[in-house]
């Protein structure tokens, strides 16, 4: 089926592809339209494939955003046919030309070339994590395992608590050894501070070991552990395991010695374990903190307010 470009002014692209096909902002419709199906792309991808061949763009600048903004709009195939063309363009040199090359190339399988692309652009742009995570995945792919656990580990150094890199990481040892997989994982979770990592231990170990893994949690919390995504994931452990005394002992803390800002849902999940403890005056007092946030749902406020009601009646 032959295509021409009034087909795709409903199409959600980016505003580079949309000034190179050359549709005015009268006549794009993409904005907020569904996602579209791999065959609605892979129709795009072979128009556009097309169009390459009469239209090049008309400076590096111009040729880089391109190859950037279609990579991640998943067009892997168009953007290697589009390099091809414009072969007289310099990639090398150029992280994000490096970068959104070597990861359309990984995603067709090109796995040798996308490696020394990513290669590359990780030399010219050494504390970007994007290049650590492609190549973790090309390697573990590859089955070359002691590559991938060497770009993982250097990436970890940048990113402690990446989950992509912990899964691979956990994959390799479990392909290894899954019965120790748990333990190494837990090895290197410490080695490296992670309580991204310290959590997969604990669910690699026993996943139904709620104790495992508040204790685990603990160990990442008195090494340093404070961003918000690890305290609440940290205290909902406590509850998990019903050490609802040390929620608010962790909030105190937090709050009164650390002088930290809570997230909403550390309040939430203290009034949760002073009800359980049957303290209703202090599990109000933190619902009120909660309800102060301006981030909180509404809803979230009424369900606290209702479940304390409904303990304060008993």
């Amino acid at each position: 089926m032959l295509f021409n470009k009034a087909d795709w002014y409903d199409y959600p692209m980016g505003p580079h592809l949309q000034a190179f096909l050359e549709i005015s902002a009268a006549d794009y419709r993409g904005e907020g339209a569904p996602a579209v199906s791999a065959e609605r792309l892979q129709q795009f991808s072979s128009f556009l494939v097309d169009y390459f061949q009469d239209h090049k763009p008309q400076t590096h600048g111009e040729f880089v955003d391109l190859l950037e903004e279609m990579t991640s709009m998943g067009l892997s195939g168009a953007v290697i046919q589009f390099a091809d063309f414009n072969s007289d363009m310099p990639i090398e040199g150029d992280f994000r030309a490096l970068l959104a090359l070597g990861s359309s190339l990984m995603l067709e399988s090109e796995l040798d070339e996308a490696a020394m692309m990513l290669r590359q652009a990780q030399g010219l742009a050494p504390l970007e994590l994007a290049p650590y995570l492609n190549l973790v995945s090309i390697y573990f792919s590859m089955e070359q395992d002691e590559e991938a656990m060497a770009w993982a580990n250097r990436g970890l150094a940048f990113d402690a608590n990446n989950p992509r890199l912990w899964e691979i990481v956990a994959s390799i040892y479990m392909y290894a050894d899954k019965a120790t997989a748990g333990e190494k994982v837990r090895a290197k979770a410490e080695e490296t501070l992670s309580y991204a990592g310290m959590s997969l231990a604990a669910e690699l170990i026993d996943p139904n070991d709620r104790l495992l893994k508040a204790q685990l949690l603990g160990d990442a919390f008195n090494s340093g552990s404070r961003d918000d995504e690890f305290l609440i994931e940290y205290t909902a452990a406590l509850g998990m395991a019903e050490q609802f005394e040390k929620i608010p002992q962790v909030l105190w803390r937090l709050e009164n010695m650390e002088k930290k800002t809570l997230h909403w849902k550390l309040f939430a999940h203290g009034a949760q374990a002073f009800l359980a403890m049957n303290q209703q005056e202090q599990a109000q007092d933190l619902i009120t903190k909660a309800s102060r946030s301006p981030h909180i749902p509404a809803a979230i406020v009424a369900d606290l307010q209702r479940v304390y009601d409904a303990e304060h009646t008993h």
